[in-house]
């Protein structure tokens, strides 16, 4: 199946919305096995069948995740690692055969730490936030196509924390993308209990102020339910530092979150949608198991990891550059100067009328 066809497949729940921040549901299709058949990687390391170590003794860009279980193990891109010499993303998704070690490429959101916290890394609440995910998978993209290794912008990665923490006014010791999360989780709480997994949904496309933010699709209800207060959790920072931009351009007055008509967030979700289904695609052996789609286009960006003959994970975000009605207020906003770091490198319906 093409992306085209599967994104002209996917079929709506209601629009559900908090705040500034909408969820149109993507439901199943009612053809999904009962278990997906694989592990998520907070199941898995939780329960000690995988782990995550420095490759040696430590290469920024890159770990070793050892599968132990029977079962392949699944990794969402943008998931965060934390412990070893610093925290890291995960910078695509990757399906980790069973009884393998594989070396897996990351991105470092933690940049004033190059020191063991802990030899092995535990599995974050949170995603990057969406701004960060949509930079990370094009130049992951722009990466693949020169034919070189799956790699971010690590200095771009770092900006966008440095941009953000400045934007929402929190500071970290180590500049570490986790401060984000932990200075706003009482706020980010909100968007979680509200925007919660519906009976059915394998996935969600959100609206930031009633413009498209970003969409993440799954091949089983079970794995969205389980990951979807993560995501969630990324798309809500991006929102609330929307509330903090306009709250200032307004000289500090209260500001009530915008709130569109449902109607007209469905609808600019679907024609974006639309375009997202026109978007040139070109394909790779995946990081483990199966293949690696990547999206391009005027209006998207994004990738699906293609495996036992079905997409397992699709997401897809706004084109750095798209058209202003189609790009959330931080697409706009340029980012602070570069201050170069040391590393420590040691080496329900169908879409379609």
């Amino acid at each position: 199946m093409s992306i085209q066809e599967f994104f002209t497949g996917l079929r709506f729940g209601e629009l559900s919305t908090f705040e500034n921040l909408a969820m149109l549901p993507v439901l199943a299709d009612g053809k999904e096995t009962e278990d997906p058949g694989y592990l998520l990687l907070d199941e898995a390391i939780r329960s000690g069948q995988a782990k995550v170590q420095e490759v040696g003794g430590g290469v920024v860009p890159e770990l070793l995740f050892e599968n132990l279980s029977e079962r392949p193990v699944l990794l969402v891109g943008g998931e965060e690692l934390l412990g070893a010499k610093q925290n890291r993303i995960v910078n695509l998704t990757i399906l980790a055969p069973p009884r393998a070690a594989i070396v897996i490429p990351v991105s470092c959101v933690e940049a004033g730490r190059w020191r063991f916290e802990s030899m092995e890394m535990r599995p974050s609440e949170s995603v990057a936030f969406r701004e960060m995910r949509a930079r990370s998978t094009a130049k992951v993209t722009a990466s693949m196509r020169s034919g070189r290794s799956r790699a971010a912008d690590q200095a771009e990665v770092w900006e966008d924390i440095e941009r953000k923490s400045a934007s929402l006014g929190i500071h970290s010791p180590t500049q570490a993308m986790r401060a984000l999360f932990e200075s706003r989780s009482s706020d980010i709480a909100g968007f979680v209990h509200a925007l919660a997994w519906r009976e059915g949904q394998t996935g969600a496309v959100f609206a930031i102020g009633g413009r498209p933010a970003g969409l993440d699709l799954f091949d089983h209800p079970r794995t969205c339910e389980r990951i979807l207060a993560k995501l969630v959790r990324g798309y809500a920072l991006d929102a609330i530092e929307e509330q903090v931009r306009v709250k200032e351009q307004r000289g500090g007055m209260a500001v009530r979150p915008e709130s569109p008509d449902p109607e007209d967030i469905v609808g600019t979700l679907r024609e974006w949608i639309r375009k997202a289904a026109e978007a040139e695609t070109f394909i790779r052996p995946a990081v483990g198991m199966g293949e690696d789609v990547r999206l391009e286009g005027a209006a998207v960006t994004g990738a699906a990891l293609w495996a036992g003959e079905r997409y397992v994970h699709v997401c897809a975000f706004p084109a750095v550059g798209a058209r202003r009605g189609w790009a959330t207020g931080s697409d706009t906003v340029a980012g602070p100067g570069w201050r170069r770091r040391k590393t420590g490198r040691s080496g329900g319906e169908d879409i379609v009328d």
